[in-house]
């Protein structure tokens, strides 16, 4: 099919979705005739037990010409999937279809016809952080609820026509906030790929929108606070439009911010939590966030996982090895746009930086294991978590203070990390090397020995000599 074709599929999809949304028609679909041989895809979700937090889940796929049509179930960093239960599929006329299970996915004998699946997921989820679980991000309240799609969907591996359809019949009269285009309880997503980082929050959310730019950011906020709804917005928006000046043009052209309290403080947690999936950003934040906080290091999560749109997405890590560029630096480079956005000061600014210093030297990993060794695949490893981010910034830090002295003053970490993106839409690997191959292009210097012994070794001692790049 080409591109012309599919745009059409897809405007018809989005007016048939816009119609029936508000009962003025139903999806157009032409089935697997002359609207081409990529089929397309609705999917519908249904709160069938909200006690037990159960959603039933049914897809169509039209238009296959497949004799066998796999299901994939998306699979977490901590290799957890999606596991349906009941999973049935049934032909148009609806007959059974035979459906043969394997790891991680469900074999459909279609027969080349269109044919429907459907199952249960259960969602009732006690603490959603622990190593197990933390994955997984959707959450069913009596009061509102966020779906992020990698929880609930199977999809087929099948080249799917864009503009697919999801329909959230959570509960009745409940507003509707999502990271793709939406119709009341309809979400259009623009490509199977986009569906695991779907999210949609609905019930009681306060929902706010600004555009930005090319980009639209949405705010799905949730419970009381000690500031108001336009306070915590303004400042998310600032945040997001000076990112948008110093790394380029946002990747994705909407973004939805879904804030709710965080539900699991506590001595061996963490009071803030920030989670990024695509165009979807959760931020669980203390409840006892005073209204100064606004303009104070905590506001740091949003410009942390607004950042990783770039270093992390557009900029993904090629492996473990790479994770204390991608954490690290955002970590770093979040408190650079907050000096740059005056949301903190520079005395703020140095508060936090000697707080990091202090616990990266208190962390009992950090003399026996190298920054670039630090993971964070077990959240209840507070030290280890702490390690990744706390020596990841101060790593940073030194790289920055030795950019702007071998440039003189010219060029910052900034500078190289949207020299990296520019670099990677021509193909380039997001790691050390592509790092290096940035920082020498902008200075013309080699920094390879420095970063081996700042990131490879153990407490490396020139770590303690750099000094705040902000200075």
């Amino acid at each position: 099919m080409n591109r012309a074709m599919q745009i059409r599929i897809a405007v018809a999809l989005l007016l048939g979705a816009a119609l029936a949304a508000f009962g003025l028609g139903s999806p157009l679909y032409t089935g697997g005739g002359a609207a081409g041989k990529a089929p397309f895809v609705i999917y519908s979700l249904t709160l069938t037990d909200p006690h037990l937090r159960v959603v039933h889940v049914r897809g169509r796929v039209f238009g296959s010409t497949a004799r066998t049509v796999s299901l994939r179930a998306f699979a977490g960093s901590n290799g957890r999937r999606l596991e349906p239960i009941g999973l049935l599929a049934t032909g148009p006329l609806g007959a059974r279809l035979a459906v043969e299970a394997g790891d991680g996915t469900w074999n459909v004998a279609s027969g080349a016809q269109d044919f429907s699946f459907e199952y249960d997921v259960g969602l009732t989820i006690g603490d959603r952080y622990a190593a197990d679980v933390r994955d997984m991000m959707t959450f069913i309240g009596d009061d509102r609820s966020r779906i992020l799609g990698k929880d609930v969907f199977l999809v087929p591996e099948l080249p799917v026509a864009g503009g697919i359809i999801v329909d959230f019949a959570m509960r009745p009269g409940w507003r509707l906030a999502a990271s793709s285009p939406s119709v009341r309880g309809r979400v259009i997503v623009n490509e199977l790929a986009e569906l695991p980082f779907t999210m949609a929050a609905s019930g009681d959310y306060r929902t706010f929108a600004r555009r930005i730019g090319e980009c639209s950011i949405v705010l799905a906020i949730a419970d009381s606070w000690a500031f108001s709804d336009d306070e915590f917005f303004d400042v998310l928006c600032r945040i997001v439009s000076e990112e948008i000046v110093l790394f380029g043009p946002s990747p994705r052209e909407r973004y939805l911010f879904v804030c709710d309290r965080n539900p699991v403080m506590g001595a061996e947690r963490f009071d803030y939590y920030g989670i990024h999936y695509g165009g979807s950003m959760m931020l669980l934040l203390d409840p006892r966030l005073d209204r100064s906080d606004l303009m104070d290091t905590p506001m740091a999560i949003i410009a942390h996982e607004f950042l990783h749109s770039w270093n992390g997405e557009e900029l993904e890590p090629s492996g473990n090895g790479f994770l204390w560029f991608t954490e690290g630096v955002t970590n770093f480079c979040s408190y650079y746009v907050l000096r740059e956005a005056n949301v903190i000061t520079a005395e703020q600014y140095e508060n936090r930086r000697r707080a990091i210093s202090e616990r990266y030297r208190a962390n009992p990993y950090t003399a026996k294991v190298p920054i670039g060794e630090a993971a964070n695949s077990d959240m209840r490893d507070k030290d280890m978590v702490n390690l990744l981010y706390d020596g990841g910034f101060i790593a940073a830090q030194a790289l920055d203070s030795r950019l702007r002295a071998d440039s003189g003053g010219a060029v910052t970490l900034v500078d190289v990390v949207r020299r990296m993106c520019e670099n990677t839409h021509g193909g380039a690997r997001a790691d050390e090397a592509a790092f290096l191959l940035a920082a020498r292009e902008l200075t013309g210097g080699d920094l390879s020995g420095y970063l081996r012994e700042i990131v490879h070794e153990a407490a490396p001692k020139s770590l303690e000599l750099a000094s705040s790049s902000l200075e």
